[in-house]
């Protein structure tokens, strides 16, 4: 299972209390989730983020979607994993915590909290303007910049702002001394 720790507009519409008790910590190579629900024309959307490397999915939230929420994340983290083509059994993990469905908790980090408004604002604009598709908005988050107070500075580039797909293959690819390969 994946702890998906949401915000209390979600926690409603996914009719679990307002108050939950502290969700036992889960296994999955990326830790914890961040997820709030918002709607552009009526049609509302569910942003998720993961803590640890800041990639995002951003998925339909209607009553249908939100039954099956933790099977539209593992499909788009899949998919969005594939065409960066990240792969291996770090990946499986992962979309197995997905598969296992999600534990729901609150929310407790104001940083993440944060990161989560900035990239559903970029959901909206890329709806209004562009009209982007979930799967790319998303995929363009992958590409972007994150911050938190946890990861210190990028020292490549001397800033407080990472690449979420760099902290996503520093985690999810073993590294070359592994002796296991991406695969």
């Amino acid at each position: 299972m994946t702890v998906l720790r949401c915000t209390t507009k979600l926690l409603k519409r996914l009719r679990q209390p307002v108050k939950l008790p502290e969700p036992d910590p889960q296994s999955n190579p990326l830790g914890e989730w961040y997820a709030d629900i918002d709607s552009w024309r009526r049609q509302p959307f569910v942003v998720m983020l993961s803590g640890a490397t800041g990639c995002t999915l951003v998925l339909p939230g209607h009553a249908a979607a939100l039954r099956r929420l933790h099977e539209l994340a593992l499909l788009q983290f899949a998919g969005l994993c594939e065409h960066f083509e990240i792969r291996g059994h770090r990946v499986d993990a992962e979309l197995h915590g997905f598969d296992a469905g999600f534990v729901c908790g609150n929310t407790r980090d104001r940083s993440l909290l944060a990161s989560l408004n900035q990239r559903k604002f970029e959901a909206w604009m890329g709806q209004e303007h562009v009209d982007k598709p979930y799967f790319e908005l998303a995929a363009s988050e992958w590409n972007g910049l994150f911050k938190h107070p946890a990861l210190g500075r990028d020292l490549r580039y001397n800033m407080d702002h990472h690449c979420p797909l760099d902290l996503l293959r520093q985690r999810l690819l073993p590294a070359p001394s592994d002796g296991m390969g991406a695969g």
